[in-house]
């Protein structure tokens, strides 16, 4: 049976609970594979709009569709099964595990993971793999295509160059970084090459015009870098300060609207009944004896509620934050 492998390293303490609650943390595949689908869709929604003449209705469907066939569906859909491979884990290497880091507002990191922290409802502070290795396995099935297995390729690398698992992944936190792929090993001594791999993997996607329907590469996402260091914890500080300035910079209440919901803030001030991931994805990933920041925007359509966030300009305080970083892409 064919395989693809992949090995990666955990750069940053990962918040990931295991199977049961109150669990320590563990690396389970459903989350592994649950992330492979989001950067999956990612890639895959401009060849579905192309395919289908730009209608995204039909773009949708296809969708739905070819996912449920690469990777399953829900047991009540029996028109797919498990899907066309089979994901499982191995060389599992958790080394340590996190206790007390971040605290609530202590330094940029402790804003990035708020709530990780003890609360005053007497939660204590989550615990997280401090840092280790992992490698994940897809054993394919006969039927899967060509095309099909280029596209699980691509999506095991732009996990492991801007992805993470766990709590707070889109804030840096459980940020991954690949090492090999099949027999081809990534180990990046400057910048310049980890973002030459990075260029060349978006480029080698169909991007989607911009502002889609759902979370997808399109013609509008901004790749930079944000900073680096020889700690990964002190660059999650510089990280969180130059974040926590850019919400500042951008008002209060509703005016953070573009960075996700819900907002915390003052009652009656924000939406707490509706939900947005954050288009800003942080991650930390390691350079030769250094690590570096990278933030990704991926601008989409809002929400339905706010039919202002159909255009680009409504993510005006995330493009002025990126202006002041290193434009790695575009």
């Amino acid at each position: 049976m064919q395989t693809i492998e992949a090995q990666y390293e955990i750069v940053t303490p990962m918040f990931i609970g295991g199977a049961h609650q109150n669990d320590e943390p563990e690396i389970r595949p459903p989350s592994v594979k649950g992330a492979l689908r989001f950067w999956w869709r990612a890639q895959q929604w401009g060849d579905c709009l192309k395919s289908n003449e730009g209608n995204a209705h039909l773009a949708l469907k296809a969708l739905y569709r070819d996912e449920a066939k690469l990777f399953g569906a829900a047991a009540r859909d029996d028109a797919y099964g498990q899907g066309l491979f089979q994901l499982r884990l191995k060389q599992i290497d958790p080394q340590g595990t996190e206790k007390k880091w971040p605290k609530n507002n202590d330094a940029g990191a402790g804003f990035l993971g708020y709530g990780l922290d003890a609360t005053r409802n007497g939660q204590p502070h989550r615990w997280a793999i401090k840092q280790g290795k992992f490698t994940v396995c897809l054993s394919l099935k006969p039927a899967i295509s060509s095309d099909q297995v280029q596209q699980l390729q691509h999506s095991l690398m732009l996990f492991g160059l801007l992805g993470g698992l766990g709590s707070r992944a889109r804030r840096g936190f459980g940020s991954v970084a690949i090492t090999s792929l099949n027999e081809k090993t990534f180990n990046f001594q400057n910048s310049e090459d980890y973002f030459e791999i990075l260029k060349k993997q978006i480029a080698s996607i169909q991007l989607a015009p911009s502002m889609p329907l759902i979370t997808a590469l399109n013609d509008a996402i901004q790749v930079a870098k944000a900073g680096e260091a020889p700690d990964p914890r002190r660059l999650m500080d510089q990280l969180g300060g130059a974040y926590k300035e850019a919400r500042k910079k951008a008002g209060k209440g509703m005016a953070k609207l573009p960075f996700g919901l819900p907002l915390a803030g003052n009652k009656g001030s924000s939406d707490e009944n509706n939900r947005r991931s954050s288009p800003l994805l942080l991650h930390i990933h390691p350079i030769g004896n250094q690590f570096v920041a990278m933030a990704t925007l991926i601008p989409a359509q809002f929400h339905p509620d706010y039919p202002e966030g159909k255009e680009l300009g409504f993510y005006r305080p995330i493009l002025d934050f990126m202006n002041t970083l290193e434009r790695v892409y575009p």
